[in-house]
């Protein structure tokens, strides 16, 4: 009887992380069909990733997706648990869903008075605070949206001193940099990386204590 009851609540427990981690890709697809598809900012990410290494080899983008994402998910399917990786697949799965769902919106096109800086700056913060948001809710759900997130918790689960946000934000800087020097759209970069910093906050106030990654 225990180890029934057990099992109703672990289920239960994983249908409520599924809950939170469906609205972590609501806030996303917001943050894109919104603001980063009309801004041009790119605040780091696989995509990020798979961008710059499709310059250097010339494989195309998509390829280069689905060569860092799939070792990414086996690993975290072999470190970080059966459960973890069930979840961020799911993630995966539903954030283009997602942004096929919310429709597109130019957040900022239409308010005049604003310009291309004050457009800019607007959307870095209010990007920045729904995928800070977004990754959170992720993270604190023992999932991750299955980017450089990922990534970064596999750090994190061999050097612990390090924490998973700062960790993030450094590979997403990383990418950020490099992506405005490939394209030469270095203003566009500068902003992406105020989203950035934005992004870190707001993962720390989600947080709010050190993450750890239970095994499943």
């Amino acid at each position: 009887m225990d180890s029934r009851i057990q099992s109703e609540q672990s289920l239960g427990s994983f249908i409520y992380d599924l809950i939170w981690l469906t609205i972590s890709s609501i806030l996303s697809a917001v943050a894109v069909n919104w603001i980063f598809i009309f801004t041009g900012l790119a605040p780091g990410g696989i995509t990020g990733m798979a961008i710059i290494l499709s310059t250097v080899t010339n494989i195309s983008v998509s390829t280069m997706t689905l060569c860092i994402s799939i070792p990414l998910l086996i690993l975290s399917f072999l470190i970080l648990g059966k459960a973890f990786g069930v979840k961020t697949i799911y993630v995966i799965f539903m954030n283009p869903l997602m942004m096929a769902i919310v429709p597109k919106i130019d957040l900022f096109g239409n308010i005049a008075f604003l310009g291309n800086i004050g457009g800019l700056f607007l959307g870095a913060i209010l990007g920045g605070v729904l995928v800070g948001m977004a990754v959170g809710l992720a993270l604190n759900h023992q999932g991750a949206t299955g980017g450089t997130d990922v990534i970064a918790l596999l750090i994190h689960h061999f050097l612990k001193k390090f924490k998973v946000q700062n960790i993030l934000v450094t590979l997403d800087g990383i990418v950020v940099i490099l992506s405005g020097f490939i394209s030469k759209e270095i203003f566009v970069a500068v902003f992406s990386l105020i989203s950035l910093i934005v992004i870190n906050r707001v993962i720390t106030w989600c947080t709010d204590k050190k993450l750890t990654v239970k095994e499943a």
